[in-house]
């Protein structure tokens, strides 16, 4: 995979050609991965924190890519609640300082889960961020970018729209009944 590939990612994700999730924009970010991973393997393979701080970042970025493509699905306040520190995380100075954000709100992550008409668009999305957050490896977030550049082009953002449509309104004896 390639930066390019992660920028496109974050970019389709948000629509828009630059997407405000990294300061030094995230080119920056996959090669900052990049060197940080090859000078882990030189040696030895040994993660050092700065490999680690590098990695938490990038998949700070493919998190942030799919909750974004969900909340652009579902349009709910609570989901963009997560957003919200997924973004905050990715200012961290250090992988412990991202994990404390995190932890700190780790119950809005829940509101992900409250959605009542959830379609099958949203649900592979909510998939494929907890795979996200689940990546151990390069190759796993390789894997996810690549992914998220095949089904983000196949989705169908006015299914929001759709969603309320669908719904076929409640007997009212039926409700009477109750």
């Amino acid at each position: 995979m390639s930066a390019k590939s992660f920028e496109m990612l974050l970019e389709l994700a948000f629509d828009t050609d630059k997407p405000a999730v990294y300061e030094e924009g995230a080119t920056s970010v996959y090669q900052q991965f990049e060197r940080a991973y090859k000078e882990a393997q030189k040696k030895g393979g040994k993660p050092s924190e700065e490999l680690n701080f590098r990695f938490e970042r990038l998949r700070l970025g493919v998190a942030i890519a799919f909750v974004k493509a969900f909340v652009r699905l579902a349009d709910n306040e609570k989901s963009k609640e997560v957003l919200d520190v997924l973004q905050e995380a990715i200012k961290a100075k250090n992988a412990r300082e991202i994990d404390k954000i995190i932890q700190k709100q780790i119950a809005k992550f829940d509101n992900l889960y409250h959605e009542i008409f959830v379609n099958e668009q949203r649900d592979y999305l909510l998939g494929m961020f907890e795979r996200t957050l689940d990546a151990a490896s390069k190759e796993e977030l390789d894997e996810l970018i690549f992914q998220g550049l095949e089904l983000l082009p196949e989705v169908d953002w006015d299914a929001k729209n759709h969603d309320e449509d669908d719904i076929e309104p409640l007997d009212e004896d039926f409700l009477k009944n109750l």
